[in-house]
C-alpha cells in the first residue's frame, strides 16, 4: 500500500474505533455537521487526524503525523491565525512545517456508493507533505487493514 495511504487508513481506524467517524452516509446531498479531529497514536507517533463534510456523503480527512503543537507557530496566536484544525493541511506556512510536523496527507471517503477512500495509489491524495526524515520510517509502517471500509475505490468529481 502506498504510504500516505497506510496514514489515511491509520488515521481512520482510530477515528472510527473513537466513534467520531461513521461509516453510514447521511441523508440528503448537503454538508453535515461532522467535522472534527482527534489526536492519536498513529504508527508510533502523536498525530492529529481531522475530518470535514463535504456533501453527498463524502468527508475530507486528513492526517498530521509526527506533529507536536507546541512547536507550531501558530500554537498560541489569537483569533483566526491561531491553529484550529479546521483545514487539510496546518496553517502554518509551508516553510515552517518541518519545525512540528512530518507528513501531511488528505482524501475524500466515500460513504454513500460504498465505502472506501477514493483514488488508488497516490491519485487523489492531496495536500501532502513528507519531512526528509520522516520518508524511510513512513515505507516501513506496516499494511494497515481498514476497518469497515476499502483503503481504495472509485475517485468521484
Amino acid at each position: 500500500m502506498e504510504g500516505y495511504r497506510k496514514l489515511l487508513v491509520l488515521g481512520m481506524n482510530e477515528a472510527i474505533k473513537q466513534g467520531r467517524i461513521s461509516l453510514a452516509a447521511p441523508p440528503g446531498n448537503g454538508p453535515t455537521d461532522e467535522d472534527g479531529h482527534l489526536f492519536a497514536g498513529i504508527a508510533g507517533y502523536p498525530s492529529v487526524v481531522l475530518w470535514e463534510s463535504i456533501s453527498y456523503g463524502e468527508l475530507r480527512v486528513s492526517v498530521w503525523w509526527n506533529y507536536d503543537h507546541s512547536k507550531h507557530p501558530q500554537a498560541e496566536c489569537s483569533g483566526n491565525a491561531r491553529e484550529g484544525f479546521g483545514h487539510s493541511r496546518p496553517l502554518a506556512n509551508r516553510v515552517h512545517y518541518p519545525k512540528f510536523v512530518g507528513a501531511t496527507v488528505s482524501a475524500w471517503l466515500e460513504r454513500k456508493t460504498g465505502k472506501h477512500l477514493q483514488g488508488n495509489g497516490k491519485h487523489h491524495i492531496f495536500d501532502t507533505y513528507l519531512r526528509a526524515d520522516m520518508k524511510e520510517k513512513l515505507h516501513a509502517i506496516p499494511d494497515p487493514k481498514p476497518e469497515g471500509y476499502e483503503a481504495e475505490g472509485q475517485f468521484f468529481l
